[in-house]
């Protein structure tokens, strides 16, 4: 990131600042990684989005 610039975050030290705060919590921090899911099963709701997806491209380029 040029100059300071976080994008979306912001600029300087409080765009750094928000930039790693999603960053550890979507990825995990360096204190042994995130927490984990709260096993709600909402990983699944993800994958069916990502096969619907993939066939609404596959289908729009076999028109």
């Amino acid at each position: 990131m040029a100059n300071g610039d976080y994008g979306y975050f912001g600029k300087g030290d409080t765009g750094y600042a928000q930039y790693m705060t999603a960053f550890n919590r979507n990825f995990g921090g360096s204190s042994g990684g995130g927490g984990g899911g709260g096993g709600d099963g909402s990983g699944c709701g993800c994958l069916i989005a990502i096969a619907v997806v993939v066939v609404l491209v596959l289908l729009a380029m076999g028109s």
